[in-house]
């Protein structure tokens, strides 16, 4: 299966996840510009893709960063991720920031330890 991972809670980025043990990560974009997700996400994508000889045929599903995060950024995500879902017509799922974290860290420790994912609000929040 071949994912086309997007993400803007933080700055623009993408991947192209294979789950094939092996591939992993096959292709990723990320820019370290924090205001300018929606110029360059899409030709991110682009590029991304041409890299790893993939068309948008080929992806079998998209899953998009829903938060938390900067309105705007995640706004950029999401309408590019529903965008792309609608003309490739390819299932699309939301994926809360903080769940992919502890999934990271529930698989890399004990699974019985307990913990908390919390992530800088700003405002002195978290």
């Amino acid at each position: 299966m071949l994912i086309l991972a997007i993400d803007t809670s933080a700055v623009a980025s993408a991947a192209l996840v294979s789950d094939d043990a092996l591939e992993g990560v096959v292709a990723s974009f990320s820019t370290e510009d924090t205001r300018s997700h929606a110029e360059v996400l899409a030709p991110g994508i682009e590029d991304l893709l041409a890299s790893a000889g993939v068309t948008g045929r080929d992806i079998d599903a998209i899953v998009t960063g829903v938060g938390p995060g900067p309105f705007t950024g995640l706004r950029s995500g999401i309408a590019t991720a529903r965008t792309l879902a609608f003309v490739w017509d390819k299932p699309l799922y939301g994926l809360i920031s903080l769940d992919a974290v502890a999934l990271e860290v529930a698989e890399s420790t004990d699974a019985a330890a307990e913990f908390l994912v919390v992530t800088d609000a700003r405002r002195k929040e978290v």
